[in-house]
Formats: C-alpha cells, structure tokens, sequence
C-alpha cells in the first residue's frame, strides 16, 4: 500500500468514524460533550493527578527493592470544530508529566496527540486520524526500564451505508514504532528488536440488530517490517466476528472473538502461529450503583528478546465499583497478563519453556466531584512470576489520583 496515499489522506481528513453511529452522520455532537466554545472552537478541558504516593520498587527489583514519592501530571484538552454538519474535526492533547522526588533519571514529560476528521457525504463518511506519543513509560509489563520511543500510527478509510442498518468500513493503517539509540534493556538496544512498521487493511462489516446493539465482522491483514531485525519480518491475516454495544445499553461495550493467522516471511528462523485471538471489554451497572467490568485479550506481541521474539499475550481484567451513597465509591480491580515466549527455530532453544505471569490488584475509596470528576485514596500490589529468578518482583504502592473536568 502507498505510504504517500495514507499520509495524504491523514492530513487532509485526521479522524476515525464512530461504530454505532451510521455513515453519513456525525459520530459525536460537541455542542454535548464541550464545556465551552469559542466561535467555531469548541472545548473540554480536564486534568488528572495520576499515581500521587509511594512506589514501593522503581525499578522492578527481584532484590534491593528501592522505594520514592511519584506523581504525574496529566492535563487534557479536547478541542471540536464542527463544519455545518458536514464535517468534523477532534484534536486531544494529553500530555503526561512524570515526577520522582529521589530518582531523577525516572522522570520524564511524555507528549501525546491526536487529531481526527470525519467528512460526511448523504451515506458515506470519508476518515481519518492522526496519533503521535512519544513517551518513556514502560509500553507493557515485559520491558521494566522506562525508555523512550515515539510510536506514529496513521489511519484513512470509508465507511459506507449499504442499507439503513448495514453499513461497510474500509480502512488503511501505518504503525512506526522507533526506540531511541541510547535505549537498553537487559543488554539488549531495544532499538534492534521492537523499532518496526506495520501496515494493514481492515475491512468491518455491521449489521445494527437493535438500536443498542450490533454485530460486526472484521477481516485484517498486515504486514511487520522490523528496521534492525528483518528475521523478524512477518505477514498476517486475522478473521473476527464480534458484537458491540451502545453506551446507553446496560451492557457496554464490544466483545470480538475469532482467528489469527501469522506467517514469518523467514520461516527457518521465526516460528509461526495460528490460533484464537480475542478482544473485550464490557461492563454492566446493576441497578444504577453497582458497575461490573471486565477485559479480555489474547494476541501475539513482539518481545525484547533476540532469542524468543515474541509471546502469546493472555490478559484477563476485572472490576467492581459500587457506590456507598452521596458522593462516595469503593471499586476493587484486578487483572492477570501471561505472556508465553516462543523461541527462535533452533535446536539449542527446543527445551527452553519460559511463561511470564503478571498480577495486579487494587482497591480506593473514591469521592466524586462535579460531573466527572474523582478523588481516589488507595492501595495497588503488582508481582510477576518467572522461570528466570531475576524478572520476579513485587510492588506496594499506596497511591492517590484526582480527575476533574473543568
């Protein structure tokens, strides 16, 4: 696909179109989600303290664990510039500001960008959308050093209204992840085994059974061009039947379930796979104080390692938030990642096994303010367990965050 084509197409129409709303029609109406505007402009300003308290070990140390007072700064401003309903433009701007009283090397500003555009045609919607972050947190819960990277991701396509309840999506997507030079992890230059662009096309059939709910399905393909590893150069293609659900509906949310198929392009070296991937996120509010969440996803991610380039990613989440009455909450979460290595195609790794399990719980008491806004007092516990000594740790934080939206 051409790399001038999705440039062109991100520039002149930055956004994505919305699932449940159908093509010809805007996908969100600022004048209900602004505080307040300015001629054409309208916004929503909001700001979060992230994680204010003790992180019981900075570095994710099996020994010598060290502790330090963090907090992060996280302002977000959401800016709407719609065109006589015609046209839409949405840019969000949510930069992270990461502060540690002891260690200075962990702090970091951490910029993020995203600019989307919805052009709407009687039953058609042309889109596109433009994300930048170039941060230093951690990008999951393998690599423990915080290092920076920029990931760049550009996304164009149509959506097409083939009858009032089914409509056709096409869209075009280029992914580039690039880690700085100075970048290391256990000895490795993240640079050489995760800088990479991933191109694709995913065409997305829906079928609106119920105002509220739609059942979709989605076919994928891609490509991965690894810039320092070509061995690592893959193609895939992935078949996913789904179901989404409106925000108004009791159950929220989008649930996809189906197959994956990855074919490295160096078949001696990397290893296939084909199998089940999934991704789902769902939530339930029993009788408007009780809210029930849950995540579910299983799919291949690249690894840091040169010897194991990639794991089979199993996440599991869970949350229960209820409210005390007044203004006040408890929610309790916890989630489970297991992340299955799979070696390089070579005799000396045949019996290396290696399964990483991740584990996390909280829990706060939360106050809310204004329409949206939450103060939280808590406690987080993280520990991984690993067949190699020193990737095992556990964390105790005690933490507090605020949202507020102005």
């Amino acid at each position: 696909m051409s790399r001038c084509f999705i440039v062109a197409i991100a520039i002149a129409l930055p956004a994505v179109s919305s699932a449940q709303v159908p093509a010809g029609r805007p996908t969100e109406d600022p004048r209900a989600e602004a505080r307040g505007h300015l001629g054409p402009f309208y916004v929503k300003p909001s700001v979060f303290l992230k994680d204010v308290g003790v992180d019981g070990n900075v570095f994710n140390e099996a020994d010598e664990q060290k502790s330090d007072f963090t907090l992060t700064v996280a302002p977000k401003l959401d800016v709407w510039v719609p065109m006589a309903r015609r046209a839409l433009i949405k840019t969000t701007m949510a930069p992270d500001l990461v502060w540690f009283a002891k260690y200075a090397s962990e702090r970091s500003f951490n910029p993020h960008l995203d600019t989307r555009g919805e052009l709407y045609l009687n039953r058609i919607t042309l889109f596109g959308e433009r994300e930048y972050l170039n941060t230093r947190q951690r990008p999951n819960y393998e690599v423990d050093v915080r290092s920076r990277y920029v990931e760049d991701t550009m996304t164009a396509g149509v959506n097409v209204a083939l009858a009032p309840k089914v409509t056709v999506e096409v869209a075009a997507r280029q992914n580039d992840i690039r880690y700085d030079d100075d970048q290391k992890f256990d000895g490795i230059k993240l640079q050489h085994t995760l800088n990479r662009e991933t191109r694709g096309v995913q065409i997305t059939g829906r079928h609106r059974v119920t105002p509220l709910t739609t059942l979709a399905l989605r076919y994928a393909i891609a490509e991965d061009r690894f810039e320092f590893s070509p061995v690592r150069d893959s193609n895939s293609y992935r078949v996913m039947p789904g179901v989404e659900f409106a925000p108004q509906a009791l159950l929220k949310g989008t649930a996809y379930v189906g197959y994956r198929s990855f074919t490295p392009l160096v078949r001696e070296v990397l290893p296939e796979f084909s199998g089940i991937v999934a991704e789902l996120g769902l939530s339930y509010t029993l009788l408007g104080r009780t809210n029930f969440a849950v995540t579910y996803r299983r799919d291949l991610t690249y690894s840091y390692s040169e010897l194991q380039p990639f794991f089979i990613d199993n996440s599991l989440g869970a949350s229960v938030r209820h409210a005390l009455g007044g203004r006040f909450d408890v929610l309790v979460a916890g989630d489970l990642h297991r992340y299955d290595y799979q070696n390089l195609q070579t005799a000396a790794l045949d019996a290396l096994t290696r399964v990483d399990t991740n584990w996390n719980y909280s829990g706060s008491l939360g106050y809310r303010v204004g329409r949206d806004g939450r103060i939280g007092f808590g406690v987080g516990y993280a520990q991984r367990k690993s067949a190699i000594d020193s990737r095992a740790y556990d964390n105790l934080r005690v933490v507090s965050n605020v949202s507020y939206g102005f």
